[in-house]
């Protein structure tokens, strides 16, 4: 199923009226499109709070933590360059909440098989590869030199029955010849209520960035997870929460 929307807020409602609306509490595949530099929604604003407040209610963080850590946009103002540095400052104290028992996903990122004692820092890498190094080498456009992984096969393959992370598999960044760019990420699951509209949010985020440091222009996002749950709104909640808002939305 394939889901578009002017906005992260329109395109996640989207999916979550889609849900709502079945009989099913998931959907395999999901590919969630959205545009990044639209004008937001009237809605958005009383939409995110309720959000936060089901999530506050389930003892899960807000939205914005969860978009924080694909991307800590917090560390970004001013000068961007920084961004690693500052990260790599804080690292001690975030690595110690036990929900990043598991990994985190800018850390992994930036610091990419870290064991080995040679973490490799993919944007970093990736940056460079498509601006070039002066001196040292030329711009590397080709795009599927543009790919990130958080997945980290040597610590993720586990007998677990349950894990949680990593669920956000890969991310692309697409250049286009119209100076856009296009930012591409894969999850082996994801949860619609609980992360979805945060992860939406960090990989926006994410793209901002990384299109800023390569010359270029984020406008577009996709989603592609190959399950997607609803977490944990239930069905009622679900359609109390879509009721709301479905009607400032078009559903195919």
């Amino acid at each position: 199923m394939i889901v578009r929307g002017n906005s992260i807020t329109e395109c996640w409602l989207k999916i979550l009226i889609a849900i709502a609306d079945s009989a099913s509490t998931e959907i395999a595949p999901l590919v969630a499109n959205f545009a990044v530099n639209n004008s937001v929604p009237d809605y958005q604003e009383e939409l995110e709070n309720d959000l936060n407040e089901f999530l506050k209610r389930i003892g899960q963080n807000s939205f914005e933590t969860t978009a924080s850590t694909i991307f800590p946009k917090s560390l970004a103002t001013g000068d961007q360059s920084t961004v690693f540095e500052r990260f790599e400052n804080i690292w001690k104290h975030v690595k110690k909440d036990k929900q990043n028992r598991n990994g985190h996903y800018f850390r992994r990122l930036i610091a990419f098989n870290e064991a080995s004692g040679q973490p490799i820092n993919q944007l970093k890498h990736i940056i460079d590869t498509y601006n070039g190094v002066e001196g040292v080498r030329k711009p590397v456009h080709r795009r599927s030199a543009l790919i990130a992984l958080t997945f980290d096969p040597s610590i993720d393959h586990t007998s677990q029955t349950m894990r949680g992370f990593p669920c956000l598999q890969q991310v692309c960044f697409i250049p286009k010849k119209s100076g856009k760019m296009t930012i591409n990420a894969i999850y082996a699951m994801q949860h619609l209520t609980n992360r979805g509209y945060g992860n939406y949010v960090g990989l926006r985020n994410l793209g901002n960035f990384m299109a800023g440091k390569m010359g270029l222009e984020l406008d577009e996002v996709n989603c592609i997870a190959s399950v997607l749950e609803l977490g944990r709104m239930n069905k009622t909640e679900a359609r109390n929460f879509t009721n709301k808002y479905r009607k400032y939305v078009e559903t195919d």
